[in-house]
């Protein structure tokens, strides 16, 4: 286990600075000397959608969860992309999920409200225009398991609609999952497997089952929130980034071509 940890450079440096250097350091320490709060050690979601602004939104949030994804798979997250609300401009939501122990404690500073300022896209007088972005960051607290909560949930499966082929439309790939106690409803119907269409329809109904749960989700974000009204300005036509916790400055252009160590921000 520790050898599958420490490929990714963020988690190694965690262990160092708790002084684990291989494997019988790790186990040794039973997680126990990282004295964080047992969330920090948690895998997580990356939620994106608009807190405010028009329909230019949807290409902010897809441009937002192109950079998110293309630099955590550049320094070995594993990253899943499990849901998209696919909008006439990009995204209207996205939900992404990191497999990674610690990816809670790594990423959690970027919850918050991201204000970008820029010429708007859409409108031929490239007005300058404010728009938002809320991105969650939400830890794994429970897992759904079809198997050990068999009397809870019920999973469907249907022919799958929409592009992606023949093999598409003639098999039963979609799944649909309802968790009874709560009854919430979620489909996937995005792979061209059953068996991944259940995996990310189960990670979707977790989201939906911690989002629901709006006291203790409620209790871990303010426990670490900082007291700043924004976490991020993006000031396009500046080519600037101000990180507003730091009160640090970053090149914009180097930023998005994944050039700036984000998580050191």
């Amino acid at each position: 286990m520790y050898n599958d940890l420490v490929k990714n450079n963020y988690i190694k440096n965690i262990f160092k600075n708790f002084l684990i250097y291989n494997e019988k350091d790790f186990l040794n320490s039973k997680f126990n000397i990282l004295k964080l709060k047992n969330y920090d050690k948690l895998n997580c979601y990356i939620e994106i959608f608009p807190d405010a602004g028009g329909i230019e939104t949807q290409q902010l949030v897809k441009i937002f969860a192109d950079f998110y994804i293309k630099w955590l798979q550049k320094n070995l997250f594993n990253v899943i992309l499990i849901y998209k609300d696919i909008g006439e401009y990009g995204y209207k939501k996205i939900l992404i999920y990191l497999d990674n122990l610690f990816s809670f404690f790594l990423l959690k500073n970027e919850s918050g409200i991201h204000r970008i300022i820029r010429k708007n896209p859409l409108l031929r007088s490239n007005k300058i225009q404010t728009s938002y972005l809320n991105i969650k960051i939400i830890p794994e607290l429970s897992i759904i398991d079809e198997n050990l909560n068999k009397k809870e949930i019920l999973i469907e499966t249907f022919k799958s609609k929409g592009s992606g082929g023949q093999h598409v439309n003639n098999t039963n790939s979609a799944v649909r999952i309802t968790h009874i106690p709560t009854n919430i409803v979620v489909s996937c119907q995005s792979e061209r497997s059953q068996i991944k269409n259940k995996i990310n329809a189960l990670k979707i109904l977790n989201y939906k089952i911690l989002v629901k749960k709006k006291n203790d989700v409620k209790r871990i974000i303010n426990s670490f929130n900082i007291e700043k009204k924004y976490i991020k300005t993006y000031y396009f036509d500046n080519n600037l980034i101000i990180d507003h916790n730091k009160n640090k400055k970053y090149n914009l252009s180097d930023y998005f071509k994944l050039n700036i160590d984000f998580l050191s921000l």
